[in-house]
């Protein structure tokens, strides 16, 4: 039995006010473990830094601080332990509506008011015409790609003259920092592409016009910002010997290469496969874009009133989606604001256009699926995840009870039913040339001046890659 229970009502501008209860041995047990936390840094004469019995340092702490602690700790869990068992959708982050307090030995109570998804009211959708474009298929896509299998095949040759932009080199190193050797500056055989930007900026300049059997010293600094704290902003030397230079060799496009590298029995077989997944790629991309606008355009009929603390709450959300997808490519976020020139209110001010869509988008679908009570089988998801992973059934099934056991069950049912929404979206939709269908929005009317008038303003929300 979950210690955390919870009971809901409905607010005004689609809000809910969740009241949570916490059972007295959670409450107990999350007050330990914030006495532990802070007692690391509690002095008290006679006992060493962090090694404060627990009763001496509650004590100390006081017992509303501790609290504090121990709640700002655990809410965050306490909250989405009672998401779990309820059915809304929230936007955004919950307030709470008063600090609670506790007394020891009984259940903690407290409030949170929940932004919630609003209700729509989807209209007839039957016929509605939507633009579709027509898949391009670019023959300099295969090209490129023959390039990159080129560039995986080729081989490095030793070359009997000096290095130049665009060689590779084979190197021993070794650097120092007044004149002693530093952790991590020296490597044996080393293969390094002039002008790559792989070392600290101004090595791989130094060594062009070498050749095999030069040593040479090279004078560097180091970035303020370089991830070694001890080395940022440091001058260093490095003496550097060239083993040899070597030039990228390409292999000739032939049916020997397409056959030998990649088990192809002619070269125009090769091309043909490429031709044929790229313009699948294209047309699979020409549906979902398709998809997505059959379901924006039934969603501009609906019915849905959305405060505007969602939307900002919303584009907030998608935010911290972009900086997190940042941060997993290497790239700072703040970096990456400072090249858009913009600050982070303002780029959040500036996605809330993007943050309405996805509103809109979600309440239309969610109005769908209780009103048509979509519901999904096991086989259902057994076929989708099978298909996703491009696996058989019998792995999928162990990924579907891999899900469950995790509790990911709902939201993968969520998501499924929400296809399903989209796929009778586009079977009752009629496709029409994409052209054809921007010229009938620019048409000018009454309606269309009031939907500017009232529209937020902002630009669409840029992503790498989009």
């Amino acid at each position: 039995m979950s210690p955390v229970t919870v009971s809901t009502s409905e607010l005004p501008e689609s809000q809910a006010k969740l009241e949570i209860e916490v059972s007295a041995d959670e409450v107990e047990h999350a007050i330990e473990h914030a006495v532990e936390h802070m007692a690391e840094q509690v002095k008290i004469p006679g006992f060493r830094q962090g090694k404060v019995p627990s009763d001496l340092a509650l004590q100390k702490l006081g017992h509303e601080a501790v609290f504090e602690h121990a709640f700002d700790e655990q809410v965050g869990g306490w909250y989405g332990e009672a998401l779990s068992q309820i059915e809304i959708a929230p936007i955004g982050s919950p307030a709470l509506d008063s600090v609670p307090q506790w007394n020891k030995g009984e259940p903690l109570k407290f409030e949170l008011t929940v932004p919630v998804r609003p209700l729509a009211e989807v209209g007839d959708y039957e016929g509605i015409e939507v633009g579709k474009k027509e898949a391009e298929f670019d023959d300099s896509a295969v090209e490129s790609e023959l390039a990159v299998m080129q560039d995986r095949f080729a081989k490095l040759e030793a070359v009997d003259r000096a290095a130049q932009g665009g060689d590779f080199v084979d190197i021993n190193f070794l650097g120092k920092l007044d004149g002693e050797p530093f952790e991590g500056g020296a490597g044996d055989d080393f293969v390094l592409e002039l002008g790559s930007g792989q070392f600290i900026p101004g090595f791989e300049e130094q060594l062009v016009g070498k050749s095999a059997g030069d040593e040479t010293e090279v004078t560097v600094t180091f970035p303020s910002d370089y991830g070694a704290e001890h080395l940022a902003g440091q001058e260093a030397i490095f003496d550097v010997k060239l083993n040899a230079v070597k030039t990228k060799s390409l292999p000739e496009l032939t049916d020997e290469f397409a056959s030998e590298n990649l088990g192809y029995d002619t070269l125009q077989e090769l091309k043909d496969e490429i031709t044929s997944r790229a313009k699948e790629q294209a047309e699979a991309e020409v549906e979902r874009e398709y998809r997505w606008a059959v379901v924006d355009a039934v969603a501009k009929q609906a019915k849905i009133e959305i405060p505007h603390g969602h939307i900002h709450s919303r584009a907030h959300e998608l935010w911290h989606e972009l900086a997190n997808s940042l941060y997993r490519r290497g790239i700072d976020p703040q970096a990456y604001l400072q090249a858009m020139g913009k600050g982070e209110h303002e780029f959040i001010e500036s996605a809330e256009g993007d943050a309405e869509q996805t509103i809109r988008r979600e309440a239309t679908i969610a109005a769908l699926i209780e009103a048509q009570d979509v519901s999904i089988s096991d086989d259902e998801m057994v076929a989708a995840i099978a298909e996703d992973m491009n696996e058989g059934d019998e792995k999928a099934k162990e990924q579907l009870d891999a899900i469950k056991e995790a509790g990911g069950i709902k939201q993968l049912e969520n998501e499924l039913k929400g296809r399903k929404v989209i796929d009778e979206l586009v079977s009752k939709a009629k496709a029409i040339p994409f052209e054809q269908a921007e010229a009938r929005d620019a048409i000018w009317t009454p309606e269309k001046e009031e939907e500017a008038a009232a529209a937020p303003k902002g630009e669409g929300l840029w992503t790498p890659g989009s």
